[in-house]
Parts: structure tokens; C-alpha cells; sequence
């Protein structure tokens, strides 16, 4: 199989701590001690996330941890004081050796793979954990200095990468995880914190040595001006991918918050005054610049550091239950819908698909919940009696599927064909390949139908003839119309309507 992180994949983030060990224990969200989530647990729910159908598990750091500090304990595993032995409080003896040799590691991405699914291994070089300095040379350290990358990340011993024995160290370290752990894709943390004299020795000794390890960089910049800074790490680093913040912030502040989608995500492109969406900044070509492949960039609607997760900002907006209820999941499928048919490759965070909440209120633990086993059956399924969980999962899976078998969702290019306030719809085209997407972000249902144009002079004839004559919609099964040129479409509130050719 594949090994590396491509377009084919959806990629499923888990805090290993939350998710499942045999010792897991049941605790509140207020308690920040470990949990007793392992590596062994992961492989023993490997059924269920294949039932899911993601190919690729995303684990947080292993390292060997510091012990508890002050009132919490490490359970997210960024605190490191040994880069080069598993954490013991990983390895629960179940699936795994119980040896924290980086080699029990390589076990444990054999099990998965020999499932089919791929493993992205987080890894830090940028700090150590509280108290660890010690065991490193006295003069490894930033101190004293402010900003990103000088500055200490909430207090933690930062690491100096303009010492050439720091970066040294590094680089070996990084080659003994993919040697002996058999890596072959990198989640960095905290990129935008690391010098830059590091990715340029990482991009000569490992990119050059390894060329199939795949590099994802967290640079966690969010807002739609932050385009120019976070490309550069892509287009001038050689990372592989980061992840799409821009995008997220922009899938929630429009589908949750309301706002407009020509302001957020595309341009209607009436006039070169209009200010440009996050996918009108793509395109390398642009007078602003963009990714080298924005289809390469990891896309997501939540995860372990931002604010709340997806469904918890979906009831904020619609509180209480019932209609509340109905719409926060709703407004939540439409982020997923969007998340699964937009360019880049898809990230869940655990418990997405079942509309698990979290908030950050002082700290992440509430962010960091334990994922609810006892709403998944016996069938690697949620149960009815839970309708929440039961019909995200299920919308979500279908999702998956969708993606999985139609070309154009996963490689196709972005073609916008209408955007105003309310309403996004665009093609996805590829080589052999073509799908249409509309987006109704009002609460009513449209009152007559939308004629959207065709545009051949943006959309190549076959492609023009395909949507004319063989898409249809990806569940009624429907057929697409289309009158004159123009695609006639009548969308419900809060609605994301997919055409695709029959698969």
C-alpha cells in the first residue's frame, strides 16, 4: 500500500490519551490527570474507524513525557524529556511490545497498515517539557526572548535551532523515528515557533535522504490575511502540506456565524475590485501570490487547540432543544459537507462525526474529551437511540464514501460558478471527471430556482456536456437539470446539494 499522506486519503486525528486503552478510565472533563488511552487502544478500534472509512491515523506525541506538573499530568504528550524512548503510559501490553524502544512504534504503524490505514506520527522540536532542561546542554535554550520564535511557548524550555547541535540533534532524532518507527508521515508542531534555519537542514538531510516521508506543518495562523505567511511554509520550506486554518475560520464563520460566502470563500468576480475568499487565493498565479498546491493542504472544521469544536460553536448558535437542536446539527452537516467536496485533504478530529462537544474555558481538557464508547454498538456503529451521534456519523460516512469514489472531489480543480451572500455553487473538474456543488447558506428553502450559468469560458466543453447530460444528485439520485446552459437548482436552508456521475 501507499504509505505516504496523498489526495486519496481522510485523515483521523486522535489525543491517544482520550481514546481508547484497556485501562481507560471513566472521568470527568475537570479531571487532567492521564486516562489510560494507548496505542493498543487505537488498534483495538481500528474496526471502527474503518467502518468510518478514514485511511490515515493521526496520533499525538509518544515520547517520554515528564510526570505530573503541578496540577495536571502530560496526558496530550507534548511535554517531552526523552525524544528517544515511547512514553510506558502508551503501551498497555494488549496489541504492542510493552518496550518503549522507538521500535514498539514501528509495531504499531505494521498493525495499521496491514489494516490499510496509514499512520501520521506528531512529532515537537521546538520545546521540551517543564523541567527538562536539565538533560539537555545549557546553552540548547532560548531565554529571554520574546516573539515566535524566540519566545517560550506558555513557559515550555525553548529549543535554540540557530545551535548546530540542537538542529543536529534533531535531525537525527527525526531519522531514528523513521528508521526504526518506521514514520513515513510527520504532523510538526508548532512550525511557525521553530527557526527557519531548521526546514532548510531538514529539507537538505531528511527531504533528500527520505524522499517519500511526508511533512505536515501546524502553523497556526487563522484569519484570511494570514494566507501570505502560512504559504510560504509550503511554497519556500518544502513542507508537504500545513493545515488550512484560513479555510476552517472560514467554514464556521459562514455556516455557523452567517457571514458572507463571496466575502469569506469565493468572489462572485463581477468586477477586480471584489475582495478575494479564501479559495480565490490559491492560485500561485495571483497577484497576491498563493500555494504552490492548495489541493495538498489539509483541511479541517475543528481540532485539540482551537476555541470549541464544531458542534459546540453550532450550539451556541442555536441553543436548547428540539429546533435548537435540529439546526446545530444541521449547520454541522453542512460544514462536513462542504469540508468533504472542497479541495484539500480532509481532517476529522475525534468524535466530529458523532457531534461530540468540547470547549476551551481556561484550558483544553474540556476540548480534549474522552471519546463516548458507550454510544458505539456492537457494529462499530452509533446506536439509533442516540440521533445525534446516529445521523452525523451517518452523514459523515456517506460523505467519505462519496469522496473515495468520484475523481473530481478528491484531485479536481476549483471552478467557481455563482457566489453572493447566500449561496456558493462551483464545479470540481478533473481529468475524466466532474462534479457540481451548490450551497444554500439562507434558512429557507430558495423560493424559485437559481439558473446558474455554465461558463465556457471558464469550463471546458466536455465538461460542459458531462454536467448537461450525466449528473445526478449524490442521494435522491435525481437527475441534475439543465436548461439552455444553465444548471436549474432549488436548495433548502442551510443545505449543501452534491451532483456527481453515478458511481
Amino acid at each position: 500500500m501507499e504509505k505516504r499522506i496523498t489526495q486519496d486519503d481522510v485523515i483521523y486525528f486522535v489525543v491517544t490519551d482520550r481514546f481508547f486503552g484497556r485501562d481507560k478510565r471513566n472521568v470527568t472533563e475537570s479531571d487532567t490527570s492521564i486516562h489510560g488511552g494507548t496505542l493498543d487502544g487505537v488498534i483495538e478500534k481500528l474496526d471502527y474507524l474503518l467502518n468510518l472509512g478514514v485511511s490515515a491515523i493521526w496520533v499525538t506525541p509518544v515520547y517520554e513525557n515528564i510526570p505530573r506538573a503541578g496540577t495536571t499530568e502530560p496526558y496530550h504528550y507534548y511535554w517531552p524529556q526523552n525524544f528517544q524512548r515511547i512514553d510506558s503510559r502508551l503501551l498497555d501490553g494488549t496489541h504492542l511490545p510493552t518496550s518503549t524502544d522507538i521500535d514498539s512504534f514501528g509495531v504499531f504503524v505494521d498493525k495499521c497498515e496491514a489494516r490499510g490505514m496509514k499512520v501520521v506520527l506528531d512529532m515537537v522540536v521546538n520545546h521540551a517539557g517543564y523541567g527538562a532542561k536539565e538533560r539537555f546542554g545549557s546553552d540548547w535554550f532560548n531565554s529571554g526572548g520574546t516573539g515566535d520564535i524566540k519566545g517560550e511557548l506558555s513557559g515550555l524550555p525553548d529549543f535554540n535551532h540557530d545551535m548546530p547541535q540542537v538542529i543536529d540533534y534533531f535531525i537525527n532524532n527525526i531519522e531514528e523515528w523513521i528508521t526504526r518507527g518506521k514514520v513515513t508521515n510527520i504532523r510538526m508542531d508548532t512550525v511557525k515557533h521553530v527557526e527557519k534555519k531548521f526546514w532548510h537542514y531538514f529539507k537538505c538531510q531528511i527531504r533528500g535522504k527520505y524522499p517519500d516521508v511526508c511533512l505536515i506543518g501546524e502553523v497556526l495562523c487563522e484569519g484570511k490575511e494570514d494566507i501570505g505567511t502560512l504559504l510560504q511554509y509550503q511554497n519556500y520550506h518544502d513542507f508537504d502540506s500545513i493545515f488550512d486554518f484560513p479555510l476552517c475560520t472560514a467554514l464556521r464563520s459562514t455556516f455557523i456565524y452567517d457571514e458572507s460566502l463571496r466575502y469569506w470563500l469565493a468572489r462572485p468576480r463581477l468586477n477586480e475590485n471584489e475582495p478575494r475568499g479564501v479559495l480565490d487565493k490559491d492560485n500561485p498565479l495571483n497577484d497576491e501570490g498563493g500555494y504552490r498546491n492548495a489541493n495538498g493542504l489539509v483541511t479541517l472544521v475543528d481540532n485539540h487547540d482551537l476555541q470549541r469544536r464544531i458542534m459546540s460553536h453550532a450550539r451556541t448558535k442555536h441553543p436548547g432543544d428540539g429546533a435548537g437542536l435540529d439546526w446545530a446539527i444541521r449547520v454541522t452537516k453542512l460544514c462536513l459537507g462542504a469540508l468533504f467536496t472542497m479541495r484539500g485533504i480532509p481532517q476529522l478530529y475525534y468524535g466530529t462525526e458523532i457531534g461530540l462537544e468540547g470547549w476551551k474555558a481556561g484550558d483544553d481538557r474540556d476540548l480534549r474529551r474522552d471519546f463516548p464508547w458507550n454510544v458505539i454498538g456492537t457494529n462499530n456503529h452509533p446506536q439509533p437511540k442516540f440521533r445525534k451521534e446516529h445521523e452525523i456519523f451517518e452523514w459523515t460516512r456517506d460523505l467519505i464514501r462519496l469522496r473515495k469514489a468520484n475523481e473530481a472531489l478528491k484531485y479536481g480543480t476549483t471552478i467557481t460558478l455563482w457566489a453572493d451572500d447566500l449561496v456558493y455553487a462551483f464545479l470540481r473538474i478533473s481529468s475524466d471527471d466532474v462534479a457540481l456543488i451548490i450551497i444554500n447558506n439562507g434558512y429557507e428553502r430558495m423560493p424559485v430556482p437559481l439558473r446558474v450559468r455554465l461558463n465556457p469560458d471558464q469550463v471546458p466543453q466536455r465538461f460542459v456536456t458531462m454536467v448537461a447530460n450525466e449528473l445526478e444528485h449524490w442521494q435522491t439520485k435525481l437527475p441534475l437539470l439543465v436548461d439552455n446552459g444553465q444548471a436549474v437548482l432549488t436548495v433548502d436552508g442551510k443545505t449543501i446539494d452534491i451532483y456527481c456521475r453515478n458511481i
